[in-house]
């Protein structure tokens, strides 16, 4: 893993989540879960995946970004429940399908913007 790429998302993660927080978008139960995603999630998953794709092409990097994201948030809204949203919405989206789609395909940017932190 380039440390410099789990750095940038890791920044992303601060950032996501804060605003996550701020404006109640989901919340985490227990509470302190919301920095296993910053550590776990954003840093190591998200982060390790960056740095695979880094050297590919910017549509490859945000599509697999895209499907680890639609999977994550699937996963957590069907089996996991590490967070919810509240009402089951997030804006205009409703439903758990709706949810792992309009939160996960978002996650594609993670991996199309940090390898700009890999030049040295």
């Amino acid at each position: 893993m380039n440390l410099r790429i789990v750095i940038a998302c890791i920044i992303l993660g601060v950032i996501t989540e804060g605003l996550s927080y701020w404006q109640t978008l989901w919340i985490y139960d227990p509470p302190w879960l919301r920095f296993v995603s910053i550590l776990v999630v954003f840093g190591l998953i998200f982060g390790w995946l960056s740095t695979t794709v880094a050297d590919y092409p910017p549509l490859v990097r945000f599509a697999v970004g895209a499907i680890a994201g639609v999977l994550y948030e699937g996963s957590n809204l069907m089996v996991f429940h590490f967070f919810s949203f509240p009402n089951q919405r997030l804006s205009f989206l409703r439903g758990p399908i709706a949810l792992a789609l309009g939160a996960g395909i978002p996650w594609g940017i993670v991996p199309l913007l940090t390898p700009i932190f890999n030049a040295a």
